[in-house]
């Protein structure tokens, strides 16, 4: 109220490791904390060793850390029906984070009820949004404008009832 923000377009986006925080803010926050919409951008989604960022899991965790601490931060283990619409954008070639984060991410919102898409661009490496050379820069500028509009709408109608 303070700054006259519509609380119901407060959302968050982040990137890779930044990707992993902007997704705990959409499931581990309480309800109340949560934000309306995620734009996660090639994120590191889960713990499980063989298909994580390594490092992301030992600067959050530590080397030492235990499995239950893994599962606890793995997201694609915290989603609920509150957990806000996600868009999730990254590129199959991303050797960096694997894809089958995101894809484990969708699957278990998905299977939530909540709102879900997914742009897997063929190329494009790991760290591509921002950069204009990225071949798909357009379509994802795009994807995620259609996509923000759709949220727009959504929540004028909740907003209505």
């Amino acid at each position: 109220k303070k700054y006259n923000i519509d609380p119901a377009k407060v959302g968050i986006m982040g990137f890779s490791a930044g990707g992993h925080l902007a997704g705990s803010a959409s499931t581990i926050a309480a309800d109340e904390d949560k934000p309306n919409f995620s734009i996660l951008f090639y994120p590191v989604i889960t713990g499980t060793t063989w298909e994580t960022h390594q490092n992301t899991f030992e600067y959050l965790l530590g080397k030492h850390r235990t499995h239950k601490q893994q599962e606890y931060y793995s997201l694609e283990n915290r989603v609920t029906e509150t957990t806000p619409p996600t868009i999730l954008l990254l590129s199959d070639d991303d050797l960096t984070v694997p894809t089958i984060s995101s894809v484990l991410y969708y699957e278990a919102l998905r299977a939530t009820g909540v709102s879900a898409t997914m742009r897997i661009y063929p190329s494009g490496g790991h760290g591509w949004c921002g950069h204009e050379e990225f071949k798909y820069d357009k379509e994802y500028k795009a994807a995620l404008k259609d996509w923000l509009e759709i949220q727009n709408k959504a929540a004028k109608q909740e907003k209505t009832k």
